[in-house]
């Protein structure tokens, strides 16, 4: 599959619902939302699986810094209000990065945030 990628954090991609295509290409560096476009309710079930299954301790993650809601503004009429804006708060990059790196750091230390 992945040489790059750890057998269990391709298995926890699986569980999450990413393709094969998409884990082939990703690395240890790829980003949830940047990279992969995970973001609201998508993200909060990856998080529920990291929880349950891997016993990963969110109580201080902050959802808000890394992914935004399940809203994302990503129709034709919300792009060209966003576009009236004189500032854009739904900037993808006014998110902090949540690499995979990361999600398999939380896995083995059984701590994000």
């Amino acid at each position: 599959m992945n040489d790059m990628l750890s057998e269990e954090l391709v298995t926890y991609l699986h569980k999450c619902g990413l393709s094969d295509r998409k884990i082939r290409n990703a690395t240890p560096d790829t980003r949830m939302f940047h990279d992969l476009g995970i973001y609201g309710d998508v993200a909060e079930s990856c998080l529920e699986i990291l929880q349950l299954e891997y016993d990963v301790d969110l109580s201080t993650f902050c959802f808000g810094k890394y992914f935004p809601p399940e809203f994302s503004g990503k129709n034709v009429l919300t792009q060209f209000i966003r576009s009236l804006l004189p500032f854009n708060i739904f900037r993808d990059n006014c998110y902090n990065s949540m690499t995979l790196r990361d999600i398999e750091s939380s896995i083995q230390s059984k701590v994000l945030g």
